[in-house]
């Protein structure tokens, strides 16, 4: 399988994500990365961000709607769930 990758340029240079997720909901495609670092406790750091194309190019945009933030961290917590073996439904 094909990884897809996250290039985002800033003007410290690029960095490379993995992306993990693509959603779409209310009408907008967001999309959930990470670069697999790791909190004290273990778990994996994602990022979310919208998306959209300008001028040729994909931008990563900040979500600033709490319910949709809401909506995103429930997926990820149903898919880690599910991947510990657990029922999506707990």
């Amino acid at each position: 399988m094909k990884k897809n990758n996250l290039v985002i340029e800033s003007g410290d240079g690029k960095e490379v994500f993995d992306i993990l997720l693509k959603v779409e909901a209310s009408d907008k495609e967001y999309i959930i990365y990470t670069k697999h670092e790791q909190t004290e406790c273990g778990d994996v750091i994602a990022y979310a961000g919208g998306y959209e194309f300008s001028d040729g190019k994909q931008r990563i945009v900040p979500i600033e709607d709490d319910d949709v933030l809401e909506f995103l961290d429930i997926i990820l917590l149903q898919i880690q769930n599910k991947m510990n073996g657990g029922s999506v439904d707990e």
